[in-house]
């Protein structure tokens, strides 16, 4: 039995489908629709000599694949370990230089990732912030999502791109952000992780509100449905009290670009700063 087989059997749980080097690939969930929509919206980007962070990596996925596409250096953060054993496995048979931060959460990369930020090897490049944040699939599961917005936009080097992939309300001109309730309410999705559902131009005005320039030519938006079990039986139903929103849930994809604070609205950047009550916007970070 291979290294690769042996590995597999052991590991039974997966999130993403990673191809391996024998052909083999890893076990994940069917998000296919998902992560293809991804792969159109970043191919609008050139990753070529790029700094990447990958916020939320899971098994890496998307941050080997930036390596694949050319990025000078990647960066993966995430607080589960449930899945840091995959990803490591992944780096060793890829033969990948991702660098894992799996102590990081999307709440305080400015203060998990201070090493890297003050570690200057190269003395020609004062600025290690990042070309690109990659911000998929998280958005939704955070119960304070404006403070990752922020904290994402201080990962970036003015004119930085943010790609972001979430669930969204389809279907409404309205601004709003659908709130799930207390975990496993069912307003949004059936399942105890899930937070909020924003709207299209509630997405785009937090993004605007956290110092970004959504890219509107760049947005794709499908239809999905969560999928049932891999045995074909309906997803375990869990008793939790059903208030249902009339919303219809999809994914969307964007990129927006990181504006420069000085430049944005003066109001609106001196709220920002005011940090006792809106934490998470560090502009100085080099």
């Amino acid at each position: 039995m291979s290294k690769i087989s042996e590995y597999l059997k052991k590991r039974t749980y997966w999130y993403h489908k990673i191809q391996l080097p024998d052909g083999t690939v890893t076990p994940g969930f069917d998000l296919d629709p998902i992560w293809n929509q991804i792969r159109r919206v970043r191919s609008n980007l050139d990753y070529t000599n790029k700094c990447v962070l990958d916020i939320a990596s899971f098994d890496g996925l998307f941050a080997f694949e930036a390596e694949k596409l050319g990025a000078s250096q990647v960066i993966a953060t995430d607080c589960m370990y449930k899945s840091f054993g995959n990803f490591l496995f992944c780096r060793e048979v890829l033969d990948s230089n991702v660098i894992p931060y799996f102590n990081v959460s999307p709440y305080n990369l400015t203060e998990r990732l201070d090493v890297y930020f003050q570690e200057r090897y190269d003395e020609d490049n004062d600025d290690r912030r990042f070309d690109v944040v990659q911000h998929f699939g998280l958005l939704y599961h955070l119960r304070d999502p404006l403070l990752s917005l922020l904290q994402a936009r201080s990962m970036l080097k003015d004119n930085g791109k943010l790609v972001i992939e979430t669930d969204y309300v389809m279907g409404s001109d309205e601004s709003k952000l659908v709130f799930n309730g207390i975990p496993n309410s069912v307003r949004v999705r059936d399942n105890y992780s899930v937070w909020w559902a924003p709207t299209k131009r509630c997405l785009i005005e937090m993004l605007e509100a956290s110092f970004f320039e959504v890219e509107l030519g760049s947005m794709s938006e499908i239809s999905f449905d969560v999928p049932v079990n891999k045995d074909g039986s309906k997803l375990k139903e869990r008793g939790v009290l059903d208030c249902r929103s009339d919303a219809t849930i999809g994914r969307i994809c964007l990129v927006a670009i990181a504006r420069n604070p000085e430049n944005c609205d003066q109001m609106l950047h001196a709220e920002l700063r005011r940090h006792y009550r809106n934490p998470g916007f560090n502009p100085g970070l080099q």
